[in-house]
């Protein structure tokens, strides 16, 4: 059979495959293939997490004081729900339900937007204490804007390089406990 003739009895049948059979079978391998990436990336992650949460748990015991509960259950019931309804406008979409797929879209899109007012909550909490990107950072008002950094017109000449290159420095000394406001937590 002509490929033009397969693809003449089967509407279905992409234009790049030979037969339904060998499209389910590349389907079915790209299948494969994403969920082998997304173990490989989400395993990594938790690897990552893990040895972090081992090596460093004074941190994760602090940061724990900051996490709202409830808050956090809630925010997954919103994405649950808002997958189950995100799934159900698709089978509604291939049905050719377009009542049921506008409510089930607008349903989504609530859901989105709790998700997020229950994000502005809970950062607004975190901002209200002081919980914000770093112990470095500092926010500049409007009235007290940075300098400009000058900048001298001939630079000194730079250093000569270490002729042995091949040595490392020595490695920099562990984290030994938190500091919150110039008071050390957890030593």
């Amino acid at each position: 059979m002509s490929m033009s003739g397969a693809h003449a009895k089967n509407p279905h049948l992409q234009h790049h495959f030979e037969s339904m059979e060998q499209q389910y079978e590349s389907g079915k391998l790209g299948m494969w293939l994403f969920l082998v990436t997304e173990i490989l990336l989400f395993g990594g992650l938790f690897c990552a997490y893990a040895v972090y949460r081992a090596n460093h748990p004074e941190v994760f015991h602090y940061a724990h004081q900051f996490l709202d509960p409830s808050l956090g259950g809630f925010n997954t019931i919103v994405l649950i729900v808002s997958s189950l309804t995100m799934a159900v406008a698709v089978r509604c979409a291939q049905l050719g339900q377009q009542k049921a797929l506008v409510t089930s879209l607008a349903l989504t899109l609530a859901c989105a937007f709790l998700f997020l007012g229950v994000k502005f909550v809970e950062y607004q909490h975190k901002w209200k204490h002081g919980l914000l990107w770093g112990q470095k950072y500092q926010s500049q008002s409007h009235e007290a804007q940075a300098s400009p950094i000058m900048v001298p017109a001939a630079a000194a000449p730079a250093a000569p390089k270490d002729p042995d290159a091949s040595q490392l420095p020595s490695a920099a000394a562990p984290p030994q406990g938190t500091v919150v406001h110039d008071e050390v937590v957890g030593t």
